[in-house]
């Protein structure tokens, strides 16, 4: 029986995105509505330089990591500096 009687949610996940003409994969990842006024686009894109699906995935997780730490720091707002930093 395919029907299982439960709701099943799905979780989208942030995955590589393959360009149609080139092959080369690109992260995509959306902007959370606070820092569109700040950032002044709705999407963020990025290149991973790569054809090969296991180096982009490497690629993908390490440029969302750089991205969340990005918006980490815009959310915290402007730091001040002591001389010796």
């Amino acid at each position: 029986m395919w029907y299982t009687r439960v709701v099943h949610m799905v979780l989208l996940m942030s995955r590589p995105w393959k360009h149609p003409k080139t092959g080369v994969y690109w992260l995509r990842k959306r902007i959370p509505e606070d820092l569109r006024p700040i950032l002044d686009k709705r999407e963020e894109k990025r290149s991973l330089k790569t054809r090969d699906p296991a180096e982009a995935k490497r690629r993908h997780l390490e440029a969302l990591t750089e991205l969340e730490v990005q918006w980490a720091n815009l959310r915290a707002g402007p730091k001040s500096l002591t001389e010796r930093e």
